[in-house]
């Protein structure tokens, strides 16, 4: 696109101040402030489109041509002066009325077999509509293209102006137009209804939100049963920006109703792809946070079902944590369950650590106690790890800090110094001597006692610092840091 512009603005042009004489720019000023006073009209734009573009070849010549027959009369009342553009309609290159619409209808499968028509409109033009849009007391139905021509409809309504019409239409009509609008976009063009194109797109979805507002139960059970009937294209919605908001008002909009299992279901069915996309993540808590723990009960047993999936991508971990600060009842305690006897593992992984930590951040002493026997045995390994000893350190803050210590100093004397001059097992050392020594004296007493044999080790490299920390010693009022 920028190669185009750059191209066309290389064969035009702008003209230059230097065509003109100075006594020529005066007189010309004069000619066209007597031809406003004699026709009333100033300059005309014919031919222009109101535009800075114009059809035709530009040249200087023109411009001059025009100007000696001003200049010569005073008044030429043959002729009505046109000012020069700057640059042709070609040096865009880009049609904005479609561009929108073409961006965002595209991501459903089949649009590309749709042959739209750009802005055909019924002999609507965009100014036409505008000019009706800006008289507040009478919106016409004049300029919608026919309501039986889906693909036309579409790119109406996928305008900033024509979806301004519409909403101005919805907002003024009685409910006829609203039903003559609902018939339309619950319509389908290949196979996708319209206003799945429409809730994707960021003038389109405005029409449909106010659509939604103007719609009685059973109205609103039709647009549910569009939007659910396809399950991929229904998960493509959520993870739309645009549609995403479009989801969440309809949830706000039916929570309190049996229409809800429209969603609770269609969000159950998809819920794996959009727990592991932000903005589909965003729709399922959206959700959860709207209803009740009946109503969020297939939710819940989603989340438990997708647990270990989730918790291993780099987004569906974060949905897991989200998920756990919202899930109650039963279903809470058998994902805890589950994320603890599945700890070693997840302990391990880059996403899955996130989930373990979160999980002990909660401070349930039976959920903890369990994940501090999973790992029982494990410590010592995933010290030296980047990601397991993020859990050790958690561990050591919280329930499981006797099982930490006494997996560590089981290991010898000779592996602890290891731990400690390790680039991440260091962290693991300096976090239980300053624990133990606020929390359990003797612990720590041991613990130093275990690596004093091999102090002179820790001088250099990462374990300096635990070197310093036990030379120097630690107080005993210290804040132990739990994150």
């Amino acid at each position: 696109m920028e190669k185009e512009n750059s191209n066309a603005a290389g064969d035009f042009e702008t003209p230059k101040s230097n065509l003109f004489v100075d006594s020529a720019i005066d007189s010309l000023s004069f000619s066209v402030e007597n031809l406003s006073l004699i026709n009333g009209d100033g300059y005309s734009s014919i031919g222009s489109n109101n535009s800075l573009a114009f059809n035709g070849e530009f040249s200087a010549s023109r411009t001059q041509e025009t100007t000696p027959d001003i200049q010569e009369t005073g008044l030429e009342m043959s002729r009505t002066p046109v000012l020069t553009p700057l640059y042709p309609d070609g040096i865009w290159a880009v049609n904005y009325s479609t561009v929108n619409a073409g961006i965002h209808l595209s991501s459903f499968h089949g649009y590309h077999d749709m042959n739209f028509q750009s802005n055909n409109y019924d002999g609507a033009s965009p100014s036409a509509i505008q000019e009706s849009n800006e008289n507040s007391c009478m919106v016409s139905q004049d300029f919608i293209p026919s309501m039986q021509n889906q693909e036309s409809f579409i790119m109406f309504a996928s305008t900033q102006q024509g979806s301004k019409h519409l909403q101005d239409l919805l907002a003024y009509s009685n409910s006829d137009f609203a039903s003559k609008l609902l018939e339309t976009v619950t319509a389908s063009v290949v196979e996708i209804p319209v206003i799945n194109y429409l809730m994707v797109d960021q003038y389109g979805c405005h029409v449909c939100s106010k659509l939604i507002d103007s719609c009685n139960d059973k109205q609103l059970a039709l647009i549910l049963e569009r939007i659910t009937r396809n399950d991929e294209q229904f998960v493509q919605i959520c993870c739309n920006i645009n549609g995403s908001k479009m989801i969440k008002k309809l949830i706000k909009k039916v929570k309190r109703s049996c229409l809800i299992c429209y969603m609770t279901v269609s969000l159950y069915k998809g819920f794996c792809q959009l727990a592991i996309n932000q903005i589909g993540s965003y729709v399922v808590v959206f959700c959860m946070d709207c209803l009740d723990v009946k109503q969020s009960a297939l939710l819940y047993e989603a989340a438990i079902s997708h647990c270990l999936i989730l918790a291993t991508d780099a987004t569906g971990c974060v949905s897991i944590n989200n998920f756990i600060d919202r899930i109650q009842g039963s279903h809470r305690q058998t994902l805890l369950e589950l994320i603890s006897d599945n700890a070693v593992f997840l302990s391990q992984d880059p996403s899955g650590n996130h989930v373990v930590q979160k999980v002990l951040e909660l401070e349930n002493p039976i959920i903890n106690a369990k994940i501090g026997a999973q790992l029982k045995g494990h410590y010592a390994r995933l010290s030296f790890q980047k990601w397991g000893s993020h859990v050790v350190e958690k561990c050591l803050v919280s329930q499981p800090i006797v099982y930490v210590v006494q997996d560590l100093l089981t290991c010898g004397s000779s592996q602890l110094s290891q731990i400690a001059r390790d680039q991440f097992g260091n962290y693991v050392i300096q976090k239980a001597l300053k624990v133990t020594k606020k929390k359990n004296i003797t612990l720590h007493l041991i613990l130093l006692n275990s690596l004093k044999p091999n102090l002179n080790a820790l001088q250099n490299g990462y374990g300096k610092k635990v070197y310093r920390l036990i030379m120097d010693g630690i107080p005993v009022d210290e804040q132990v840091n739990e994150g």
